[in-house]
């Protein structure tokens, strides 16, 4: 990759993450207004360099100003302690700065007066009032933009390591993070279950226990091969809307991870081994959302010639003729039409905005008029609609995202590490 896509692909990046920093920023200027003065056992008449950073300096007034943040949200902290960490914070940013500069990370002036402007306005401030009020605090504006700018950078420069180490994140990770949250993910929600116990209370010998557990999962076997919940010899207990908080616990825990229909795992509790089927459920984190079994013919001609041959099809299937033949043979959608049109079972918001509103709103079963879209003119027939709770994708996505974004901060903080230990530091500051 040249300089210039380089930097092209680097300011976008940065671009990003200017909303997720206007937040950041403006909780630091609200650090800034709420700092107090703190007070150095050893203070210096004259600035003197704090730390050299390969070939960079941190100065003194910047460990103390930083310090006195500190001392802002941790007012009882020891004035020692504060500046070491202050100390080492600056540190860090020096480490990350350089290296994204290293790496063809810039952040030019436009782009980073767009951001400060955006952060004197989640302040409810102009610039002008901005710069002011920092002047007030203390905080000359050419330091606050430098800070601003090596925040940007940090953030282009962690977005960068995390899009190339991608978290290798396993259904159990998943599985395990949703049985934690399960309490709250199962609140206010009530189910209508059928359950098969097989028996084995506690205190039952280990040699029956065993035999016990194997039938259960013998069983759930079958039932996954066949349509109904029943086996032979064994009774099938209904459980109609049972709030979470009537139901065994063990039974709240895998039911955070099942959907409508679905056959549990085998679940232990102390009456022995239960299988389970969710017949329906209501309230909780229950996400209801529209699908539509579709067919449809598309004729690959957006003109007016491309219509007429849509009505013309249309006014066959009118007549009778069989859509399937008629879309093997016209459709230009060749995926669909090996399948006599059928595109299965979608939400309606897959699909273009013409054609999602003919989803919607067709009587089902009949022949559209032709709608057009950017692909040409379709020909719509809805066979069915549903309802379908789509909590469980949500959820899992959730935990997904939730464990790739801590497994990628430990990476991240890792490598952080691993650079600093390169760097050369050299400590002028004597705490």
């Amino acid at each position: 990759m040249d300089m210039n896509n380089q930097k092209l692909t680097t300011n976008l990046l940065i671009q990003n993450k200017i909303q997720a920093l206007f937040k950041t920023a403006t909780l630091v200027f609200g650090s800034l207004l709420l700092s107090t003065q703190l007070s150095m056992a050893a203070s210096q008449p004259l600035d003197r360099i704090a730390a050299v950073v390969n070939e960079d300096i941190v100065m003194l007034s910047s460990v103390l100003s930083r310090a006195k943040k500190l001392k802002a949200v941790s007012p009882n902290s020891d004035d020692k302690t504060l500046i070491a960490q202050a100390l080492d914070q600056l540190i860090l940013i020096k480490v990350q700065t350089q290296y994204g500069k290293a790496l063809g990370i810039v952040v030019d002036d436009v782009m980073l007066n767009r951001t400060i402007e955006g952060i004197a306005r989640q302040n409810n401030l102009s610039l002008g009032d901005f710069r002011l009020a920092l002047q007030k605090q203390g905080v000359e504006y050419s330091d606050f933009r430098e800070d601003i700018r090596s925040r940007l950078i940090i953030n282009a420069l962690k977005q960068r390591h995390q899009s190339g180490s991608r978290a290798n994140i396993s259904e159990q990770e998943i599985n395990d993070l949703i049985f934690s949250q399960a309490s709250a993910i199962n609140q206010n929600a009530q189910y209508h279950l059928q359950d098969i116990l097989i028996a084995a209370p506690n205190g039952t010998a280990l040699s029956q226990f065993n035999i016990a557990k194997r039938k259960a999962e013998n069983i759930r076997k079958k039932l996954l091969g066949q349509k109904t919940f029943a086996t032979d010899g064994i009774e099938t207990n209904d459980l109609v809307w049972k709030t979470a908080q009537e139901l065994p616990a063990a039974f709240t825990r895998v039911l955070s991870l099942m959907g409508v229909n679905e056959i549990s795992p085998v679940v232990h509790d102390s009456r022995g081994f239960h299988i389970l089927k969710l017949i329906a459920k209501r309230g909780g984190s229950q996400q209801l959302e529209l699908q539509a079994h579709v067919r449809h013919i598309l004729i690959p001609d957006t003109s007016k010639k491309g219509q007429q041959k849509a009505m013309s099809i249309r006014k066959k299937l009118l007549a009778g003729a069989n859509f399937a033949s008629l879309a093997r043979a016209n459709s230009a959608d060749k995926g669909s039409a090996v399948n006599g049109g059928d595109l299965g079972w979608a939400t309606p918001k897959n699909y273009v905005p013409a054609f999602a509103n003919t989803v919607r709103t067709a009587p089902l079963n009949a022949i559209s008029q032709p709608v057009k879209t950017k692909f040409g003119w379709h020909i719509i027939q809805v066979l069915e609609r549903k309802k379908v709770d789509t909590s469980q994708e949500t959820i899992r996505a959730s935990a997904k995202s939730i464990l790739a974004k801590k497994k990628n901060k430990g990476s991240y903080d890792k490598w952080l590490q691993g650079i600093r230990d390169e760097a050369f530091i050299e400590y002028r500051l004597k705490l």
